[in-house]
């Protein structure tokens, strides 16, 4: 089988990027033909490695670059692009000839573009978004023309995705969502990386706290840090470690001393090791705004880890079975938070209870399992 991939970018040191890459050198080991296609990655290296026999390309579509400009020469510069991308796109198809193509990048304005690049090749559409983030209000204007730009993207975001074999998404809720509108919709969540078989191998380190995620205002760090400042002078031999990056990084360092919980709460550069950090755990806790589908979550459950995270749309709910291995606490409410995580806290014999029943739910994400269901899917649309 010839698998071609487009994803906007792999330069990210991403959930996305990483899962992208983990499914395409599974599938070559497996014998496939592989090609990996970007068009805004540029210059940048890949930051995961990829199989030998997969082939890499980027087309030098720089979308992103648009935004500079004003909107009369951004639209004219965009079709430009699009009409760049295009070509580029058939020449590649051309050459590889493959048997199904997957569009994994957010950027849907651009399916129908691919769509109709590589007919009659089938198209597959993969979301690493929520249905909420890909169907988001668009333009900066008020009133009448931001309705109308609102209801034209959206408009043809549906007509694009139409024209494709099969849309993919990591939950229930989502593909419900997309239901809506189409039928074909397939629920495939995302591979583990790595699915440790030891794991008491590394001493935990009593009272610790984790949080693993981009210090970005989606993942609403500070919910956390707020909720173990309700909770910290009662328990001094507990403490939580955040490790990241990004741009809210500032914000949250001075909200740290602010709550006078320096030594208690500590920023760590990311680590190519985290699944050691991981097992040194006591629990991970997650407070973002939304989520397609948390790989830390499962990450950290597949090490023993029990998890406490805020019932946001969709993801953690679909892998968190409240009370069983893990908790969820009310969307937004940073003191049930709180109480969710001083829970954890007090019952221990439970907590390790939970590890014990994450560990057991993470071992069906593993990336075998996961990709005999993207074989079957690839096959079926081919065979259509």
């Amino acid at each position: 089988m010839r698998i071609l991939i487009i994803h906007r970018s792999f330069a990210l040191v991403g959930g996305a990027e990483r899962v992208i890459t983990d499914k395409a050198n599974y599938l070559a080991n497996e014998g496939h033909q592989l090609m990996l296609i970007s068009y805004e990655q540029g210059n940048h290296p890949l930051p995961y490695k990829l199989h030998p026999s997969v082939q890499f390309q980027d087309l030098d579509c720089r979308f992103f670059t648009l935004s500079k400009y004003s909107a009369l020469k951004h639209l004219y510069l965009y079709f430009r692009l699009k009409k760049k991308f295009k070509n580029n796109l058939r020449l590649v198809v051309n050459k590889f000839k493959p048997d199904v193509v997957v569009l994994a990048s957010d950027w849907q304005i651009l399916i129908g573009t691919v769509v109709d690049s590589v007919y009659p090749i089938p198209v597959i559409a993969e979301f690493h978004n929520t249905y909420d983030y890909v169907m988001r209000e668009v333009g900066t204007s008020g009133g009448w023309l931001k309705t109308r730009l609102t209801k034209l993207y959206y408009r043809q975001t549906i007509m694009n995705l139409r024209q494709c074999a099969q849309l993919v998404t990591l939950t229930d809720g989502d593909a419900k969502c997309w239901r809506r509108y189409f039928n074909n919709v397939t629920v495939i969540p995302n591979p583990l990386t790595f699915y440790p078989y030891v794991i008491d191998n590394i001493p935990k380190d009593h009272g610790r706290i984790i949080f693993v995620g981009r210090f970005n205002h989606e993942k609403r760090i500070d919910r956390l840090i707020s909720a173990f400042s309700m909770i910290a002078d009662k328990y001094p031999d507990w403490h939580l470690d955040i490790f990241g990056e990004g741009n809210e990084k500032r914000n949250l360092l001075t909200q740290i001393l602010e709550l006078n919980l320096e030594g208690r709460v500590v920023i760590h550069e990311p680590t190519n090791a985290i699944y050691d950090e991981y097992k040194r755990s006591e629990m991970l806790v997650l407070c973002s705004e939304h989520e397609a589908y948390s790989l830390v979550l499962v990450e950290a459950m597949s090490c023993g880890v029990p998890c406490v995270s805020m019932d946001c749309p969709r993801g953690p709910r679909e892998i968190i079975k409240d009370g069983v291995n893990g908790l969820l606490s009310r969307d937004g409410d940073v003191e049930d938070l709180s109480v969710k995580m001083e829970w954890m806290i007090v019952h221990e014999n439970d907590r390790k209870r939970m590890g014990q029943a994450a560990r057991d739910f993470a071992a069906t994400r593993q990336l075998h399992v996961v990709m005999t269901e993207w074989i079957r899917l690839y096959n079926s649309c081919i065979a259509k």
